[in-house]
């Protein structure tokens, strides 16, 4: 049985709280509080829906099937998230942080820490990850998520890239992006049966191979 959230404050309660406040002159700050709480839970609500559709489905999401998820109203939805982007947009931020807001790596070793950060998560949220990798909306977010990773691994190997042509800095750049993905995960836990925290070492030591082979050749460019 789904519940349906407290999306407003009862009109009896709020008729009588206007009047106490015009009696008195003053506002009443909780009740601000409560609607900011309740607004939140609304919204997680929907984002939780989202996800259960996202995982179950396998196909593109639909406002009345995450609305009667959620307990809410279609309405309810489109006041929280106006369109398709901003659905896209709230979800790829509540998905991160449901894995935990992998950092941003600013140098090398850092994008070679990736691995063995990520894939423990991944394990731990192994339902949410397969249904990013399955459905349609999930290819959505993932897109989103991936274009910022994706520069932030670029720019942080760029020291160690740059006395490289451009196609094979962007070879090298894209090899290593993708052994931190989630399908590389995936495939690891699939086919191998590795788990994420044996298989997060494995492919960091991998890209510190990559690396140490990367700044060796800088070396040689420089002297």
């Amino acid at each position: 049985m789904k519940t349906t959230p407290k999306e407003l404050i009862p009109a009896e309660e709020s008729a009588q709280a206007s009047a106490s406040e015009s009696a008195t002159g003053r506002s009443r700050p909780y009740r601000s509080t409560l609607r900011q709480q309740q607004a939140a839970a609304t919204r997680e609500l929907i984002l939780r829906a989202l996800a259960e559709q996202m995982a179950s489905a396998g196909e593109d999401f639909s406002i009345a099937d995450a609305a009667e998820r959620a307990g809410v109203s279609p309405r309810t939805i489109y006041r929280y998230f106006p369109n398709r982007e901003a659905i896209i947009e709230a979800l790829g931020d509540w998905v991160d942080q449901q894995i935990g807001d992998l950092f941003f790596p600013r140098t090398p070793e850092e994008v070679a820490m990736l691995a063995e950060e990520a894939f423990p998560r991944f394990e731990q949220q192994a339902t949410l990850i397969q249904a990013l990798l399955s459905s349609q909306l999930g290819q959505s977010v993932r897109s989103r998520l991936r274009v910022r990773r994706r520069q932030s691994i670029t720019e942080a190997l760029q020291p160690l890239t740059e006395g490289l042509s451009s196609e094979e800095a962007k070879a090298t750049c894209a090899v290593i992006q993708h052994l931190i993905t989630a399908e590389t995960w995936k495939h690891l836990r699939d086919e191998f049966g590795i788990a994420g925290e044996t298989a997060g070492r494995a492919v960091s030591q991998a890209i510190r191979t990559l690396i140490a082979d990367l700044e060796q050749r800088q070396a040689k460019l420089v002297k």
